[in-house]
């Protein structure tokens, strides 16, 4: 069996950097401690009116939770309950976990900072899917992958999907083709489309489910070729998605930070989800006339 995987809090910076660099993703296992895991599946079961049972579960868009929205790519992905960090402690704290956030910072590289660009809980039922999208020949500035021979790594994007509950055959799991990051030719799915195809990404050539336990982690660059598999299995896939990104870079739907959420976050928390405070005059000025 190909190694993917290491284990939380597992030291070995060199194998966990050479196997990001040859799949594109690697695994941690483990990496959700249980209470968090625990935390996180409440605020789902708390909620789970939300999603509506459309294909893959999708909700009605633009349904606000506080400061929490749900949405949906497609009638397909199923419900995202968007700017999850604003949903309670437990979310805020995945936001810079000591599991992934020491890779993500050296991924992207420190002198580019870190951001994060998106964040979402995602409930997908019966037969929902993601559809294939990305690889290395995709020309958007985010799916940058290289990794220069002097060890200077500059990753547009690296992508944290957490497992609330096991994902399995027929969970609708994750898919990925180990390698396609660095692929200079598109997919076959894609030649007709410039990022992404709807069709279930599962079906695709080259693609292979990833597999989780409840509280793994899987870290993937965004340049990979990915998507998942339709859910054939009854109930609901759970899992947390946090996208990370260089410093300047635009978050996706720009959701702005409560001042509850800016209050209740440390400083490294704050740096990652407002890089860049807004600037403003001391006083606000006057109107022009006219």
């Amino acid at each position: 069996m190909t190694r993917d995987w290491i284990a939380a809090g597992e030291e070995d910076e060199y194998l966990i950097d050479y196997l990001f660099d040859l799949h594109g993703y690697i695994i941690i296992k483990g990496a959700i401690a249980p209470d968090d895991l625990a935390a996180a599946n409440r605020w789902v079961d708390e909620h789970q009116e939300y999603v509506r049972g459309k294909r893959g579960g999708s909700s009605v868009e633009g349904v606000w939770i506080g400061n929490v929205e749900t949405h949906t790519y497609s009638d397909a992905d199923g419900c995202n309950f968007q700017n999850i960090i604003e949903g309670g402690l437990v979310f805020r704290r995945l936001i810079n976990y000591p599991s992934w956030i020491g890779h993500c910072r050296r991924w992207i590289n420190p002198v580019n900072r870190i951001s994060l660009h998106e964040n979402l809980l995602n409930v997908r039922g019966l037969g929902g899917y993601i559809g294939i999208h990305c690889g290395g020949a995709c020309a958007i500035s985010y799916l940058t992958f290289r990794q220069a021979n002097t060890g200077e790594w500059m990753v547009g994007q690296v992508n944290v999907i957490g497992a609330l509950q096991d994902v399995g055959p027929g969970d609708g799991a994750t898919t990925v083709i180990p390698g396609s990051h660095k692929s200079a030719i598109r997919h076959p799915q894609l030649t007709e489309v410039a990022y992404r195809s709807d069709a279930a990404a599962g079906e695709q050539v080259g693609m292979q489910e990833v597999y989780l336990e409840a509280g793994d982690a899987l870290l993937l660059t965004d340049a990979l070729t990915h998507g998942s598999a339709a859910r054939t299995n009854a109930g609901y896939r759970r899992i947390t998605l946090y996208r990370y990104s260089g410093g300047l870079l635009r978050s996706r739907f720009n959701y702005q930070p409560s001042e509850a959420l800016l209050a209740a976050m440390d400083e490294e928390q704050r740096l990652i989800v407002q890089p860049m405070p807004p600037r403003r005059p001391p006083t606000e000025p006057e109107p022009a006339a006219g």
